[in-house]
């Protein structure tokens, strides 16, 4: 019994001992292997954080590109602005609004359904029309001018074709008025009978044969034409002073143009006097023209006077029935 507690009291005494020995051979480390063990960890810390770096930089892409994306919308919405202000402007000094695009008419018409019969200027406003748009339709209006058909707008002297293609569909005109059009319209109607009238060669004898054009339209007719040098389109018999939309619409289908008749300028020869009398060139055009051909030499082809900064698409489209090289 003596060697059984003996033996108990020294395997109670053992037992932890070898425990600890076991522990301490297994789990302590030498220095060599705590800065393995510190490596592994930090390895396995920069795989677990990774991720999450990651995650944070494609945010951060993310936002970069999406503030980006609104800083060009910004830019492309301020560029459109610019171009309507420009738009705006250009049109309320050009003479010729002929050569209005539709992206332009589109920019700054608002449109709405309208009958433009007696439509007040306010409502011509917004609509998009500027004040010497809104004065031609109202000295028309003024003379007893009116709208029968939707096309009679498109007749107005102001209004390009690609603004009238905007506003046609809102056009309502209600059915009386329509139904007087043959009666009124034959105020300046032409007497079929006599021949068609060519422009650029009649003198007053056949002017005066046009129902509605006496003695003294007749005069302003070829006194503007010899200004001008000759007429290159019918519209522009709209440009002599007295004759309206009205008068032009009862004379349209019997005057015709010859354009072989137009007396052109030479612009490399013309001085300043011959080109700033011509109405559509005026004195800053002349000049300007006169200069570029001082400093880069005779014009190689008509085309080249849109190198001149005053020359816009619009006015070179005027004027360049005018000009030759020789």
């Amino acid at each position: 019994m003596k060697d059984f507690v003996i033996k108990l009291t020294l395997h109670k005494k053992i037992f932890p001992f070898i425990v600890k020995q076991f522990i301490k051979e297994y789990f302590s480390f030498n220095k060599r292997e705590r800065n393995g063990i510190i490596v592994l960890l930090m390895i396995f810390m920069v795989i677990i954080i990774i991720p999450y770096i990651l995650t944070y930089f494609n945010q951060r892409v993310n936002n970069d590109v999406s503030a980006f994306s609104k800083d060009i919308e910004k830019f492309e919405s301020s560029l459109k602005e610019k171009e309507k202000t420009d738009y705006i402007k250009t049109r309320s000094k050009e003479i010729d609004y002929g050569n209005i695009d539709k992206s332009s008419a589109e920019a700054i018409l608002h449109p709405f359904n309208f009958n433009p019969n007696n439509l007040p200027e306010e409502k011509w406003k917004e609509l998009g029309f500027d004040e010497k748009q809104i004065s031609i339709i109202k000295k028309f209006e003024a003379k007893g001018g009116k709208f029968y058909d939707k096309e009679d707008l498109k007749k107005i002297y102001g209004i390009s074709e690609s603004e009238y293609n905007v506003l046609e569909p809102y056009i309502q005109i209600p059915e009386e008025h329509k139904t007087k059009i043959k009666k009124e319209r034959t105020i300046f109607a032409y007497d079929k009978n006599t021949s068609v009238i060519e422009l650029n060669s009649a003198d007053t004898t056949d002017l005066k044969k046009l129902k509605g054009i006496g003695s003294w339209y007749a005069k302003k007719i070829i006194a503007y034409r010899s200004k001008l040098g000759g007429f290159y389109k019918k519209e522009q018999l709209m440009e002599v002073k007295g004759i309206d939309s009205a008068r032009y619409s009862g004379l349209s289908d019997f005057i015709s143009i010859n354009k072989y008749l137009i007396k052109t300028i030479n612009i490399n020869s013309a001085t300043f006097e011959e080109l700033k009398t011509q109405p559509y060139i005026g004195y800053n055009i002349a000049l300007s023209l006169l200069n570029f051909r001082q400093v880069h030499g005779k014009f190689a082809s008509v085309a080249d006077i849109k190198k001149s900064v005053l020359v816009t698409e619009s006015v070179y489209e005027k004027i360049s029935p005018y000009l030759s090289l020789e």
